[in-house]
């Protein structure tokens, strides 16, 4: 009788599961409307530190994230899969994530100073994706589908950040190892044939104006020979020129009606789209 009685649990226990998964089908598959969908937006550095071996300081104002014990990168992927059944029991069916790609700028755990459009950036992830215990981009997205949650992206179609793009301006190579992120000088080598042998000797004014002319041509030299960016440089809240220029310094405008710069942003976000990602904002 009590074998008899644990082939029946466990039968049960199977058909839980079995019915658990077909409803995390049907709650998803059925969902193609995103009117029908609850929303939960969050900016993922600042939401859940689920690995604190990623921590890093922003390279800006970096004393008062050290007296406040709270460096800018804490929030991870990993602590967006800690919490994805604290979602989902708050009755969302959706998170809508920060732009995920390669960023540079003082402040840039927000995610909008893309540097590079084709790369997720090394400090929301744990490791370098060749170990085990890891946890990627496709991590977040697949777990997060296993409980019925899609992942909504946050994306940037019209600027780059201030430091070039990998693809079109490579001012820099970004050294990846997360020991080196809070320092300017160990995670961004300039590129002398581009930043001039000078570059690390200027004042951090005059390096801005460098990084920027090769983009704007604010130096009246024809640096951005292909037009990926609009080339007008100033900036005035109050006129069209602030549709061109750059946004506070760190949003550099894109020329999105060059089809080599359209093609280009599709690419990296299709395969955004490839890996599962269910929406873009």
């Amino acid at each position: 009788m009590k074998k008899l009685a644990a082939k029946l649990w466990a039968v049960l226990m199977l058909m839980l599961v079995s019915l658990q998964t077909m409803a995390t089908d049907v709650f998803t598959s059925n969902r193609t409307d995103f009117r029908d969908e609850s929303i939960y937006f969050m900016m993922t550095t600042r939401f859940y530190d689920g690995d604190p071996s990623n921590n890093v300081l922003c390279w800006d104002n970096q004393e008062a994230q050290k007296s406040t014990k709270d460096p800018c990168w804490r929030g991870d992927f990993q602590g967006v899969i800690d919490k994805l059944d604290y979602i989902k029991a708050l009755g969302f069916t959706a998170i809508w994530i920060t732009p995920v790609v390669q960023n540079a700028s003082g402040y840039d755990y927000h995610g909008y100073h893309a540097s590079d459009f084709s790369k997720v950036d090394c400090r929301y992830q744990s490791g370098d994706g060749k170990k085990s215990g890891d946890v990627m981009f496709q991590e977040l997205i697949d777990k997060a589908h296993e409980k019925g949650i899609k992942i909504i992206l946050d994306i940037v179609l019209n600027h780059s950040g201030n430091f070039g793009e990998e693809h079109f301006c490579k001012e820099f190579d970004r050294d990846t190892r997360l020991r080196n992120q809070a320092d300017i000088n160990a995670c961004m080598i300039p590129n002398p044939e581009i930043l001039g042998s000078d570059y690390p000797s200027l004042l951090p004014a005059a390096q801005y104006q460098r990084r920027l002319a090769l983009m704007k041509n604010t130096d009246g030299q024809n640096h951005d020979s292909h037009n990926y960016w609009h080339h007008l440089g100033s900036f005035n809240w109050d006129f069209p020129n602030r549709w061109w220029a750059q946004i506070a310094g760190d949003c550099v405008d894109f020329n999105t009606e060059n089809n080599t710069v359209a093609e280009y942003l599709v690419k990296c976000y299709g395969n955004f789209i490839k890996m599962g990602v269910d929406g873009f904002r």
